[in-house]
């Protein structure tokens, strides 16, 4: 009698290379990264202003999903919770010292030309405007820089010394190293907010210079913060079947991580909410600009070409549907948390949409591109530089996920809870 016998090695899920993209995102991002700086040095001053406001919706937003990454690491260190295990590395890799130092050298071109498009940095505009000479001793080019480099420091070099901490414990499994974590993470949170808020300041704020909004920080960092982890999810979720993810996936921690999710989906609705019932209470010009310049202001009705359809408050009402309403229906319902190919779709959509909410917010701020709708000419210039940016991010991302396992060796939390679900 004969028996055949099969590897058991071929029946086994190839594991994940989160890096595999790396070589292709390099090409493309140095390729389109390439065409942006042509397009931001050359040309006229009104393509150049154009190119450049490009260029900053493409930073904006991926320095965003890079600051979401970060604060969520803090987050995993402060309160050493076990749902976050499953995609910490993704979230070290996405936000550690390298992609922020990365993400700030890209801002250098806008650093040079700070005056095509903040009105606050040219001295002509300063002199003619009394709010402008108001805002004059924060609102300066030195001071700017100044900021930027501090930003960089405390980011980068906790992000740093948080990896730095992880990998010394992967190899001595010294549980003193997780504790000291939890206590810098404590004052790393405090200190990510309040850098954070500042930093949204500078960059998106005061494109707008005349306008201010209290709310305006917190609205950003949660808008990040769930960018990052819808990404951040959805990596997880699409190689839940294969190893190690597979060791650790089971229906509790899609709960969690979807709670998660819904959570943020709930703060970015009350913070998008609140700021704007508080705008709207005040009912003063200055701070009711930002909506007047991304609502519908021209009739549907009244517009003949099909392009010229879609207005800013159409834009909007994608973000109201997209990455509130939906998600919420969408994460209420267990099922979707059950399985990860649910979740995978969830989080999708929510990061895609998010794409459409970082553009409303950029956009219409810029000189010259708030008008009657989004769709414009200089729409090439804007899906470029998100593309060229996004590529290299992802470069980063895939270069630094290969360097450590993809579930930390010293945290067997979820592994031990699947062994012993009945």
């Amino acid at each position: 009698m004969t028996t055949t016998t099969h590897d058991s090695t071929e029946l086994r899920p190839e594991s994940p290379n989160l890096g595999r993209l790396a070589p292709a995102m390099s090409v493309i991002g140095a390729i389109g990264l390439i065409v942006m700086l042509v397009m931001m040095f050359t040309g006229d001053e009104a393509s150049r202003r154009q190119a450049i406001g490009s260029y900053l919706f493409g930073f904006v937003f991926w320095i965003g999903i890079t600051l979401g990454f970060f604060g969520l690491t803090l987050l995993h260190h402060t309160v050493r919770g076990r749902w976050s295990v499953s995609i910490l590395r993704i979230l070290e890799a996405g936000g550690g010292w390298v992609s922020i130092v990365t993400m700030f050298a890209l801002f250098i071109p806008v650093l040079a030309n700070l005056k095509v498009i903040y009105e606050w940095a040219d001295p002509d505009k300063v002199a003619a405007s009394e709010i402008l000479q108001h805002k004059a001793p924060y609102l300066n080019v030195p001071f700017f820089a100044v900021r930027f480099v501090i930003y960089l420091l405390l980011w980068a070099g906790l992000a740093y010394f948080m990896r730095r901490s992880t990998m010394r414990q992967e190899q001595s499994q010294d549980f003193k190293l997780e504790a000291g974590r939890s206590s810098w993470g404590a004052a790393g949170m405090v200190m990510f907010f309040v850098t954070c808020t500042f930093a949204f300041t500078d960059w998106v704020m005061s494109l707008q210079a005349s306008w201010y909004s209290t709310m305006y920080g917190a609205w950003q960092i949660v808008a990040a913060v769930l960018g990052a982890l819808a990404l951040s999810m959805y990596i997880f979720c699409i190689n839940a079947h294969k190893p190690p993810y597979n060791t650790v996936w089971r229906p509790d921690l899609g709960r969690d991580l979807g709670n998660m999710l819904f959570t943020l989906t709930m703060l970015w609705g009350y913070t998008s909410l609140s700021q704007f019932l508080i705008i709207w209470n005040g009912n003063l010009p200055e701070t009711g600009s930002y909506y007047i310049a991304r609502s519908s202001n021209v009739p549907l009705h009244s517009i003949e070409p099909m392009t010229t359809n879609i207005t800013w408050g159409f834009v909007g009402l994608i973000g109201i549907l997209g990455q509130f309403f939906i998600p919420f229906f969408a994460l209420i319902a267990p099922r979707t948390k059950k399985t990860p190919k649910n979740l995978a779709k969830i989080c999708l959509w929510i990061f895609l949409v998010h794409i459409t909410d970082a553009y409303l917010l950029v956009i219409p701020s810029l000189p010259g591109r708030g008008g009657p709708g989004p769709i414009s000419p200089a729409i090439g210039g804007d899906i470029l530089a998100f593309v060229a940016i996004g590529a290299i991010w992802f470069f980063v991302f895939g270069s630094q996920v290969k360097k450590a396992p993809l579930l930390p060796s010293y945290d067997t939390r979820l592994q031990e809870a699947l062994q012993n679900a009945h």
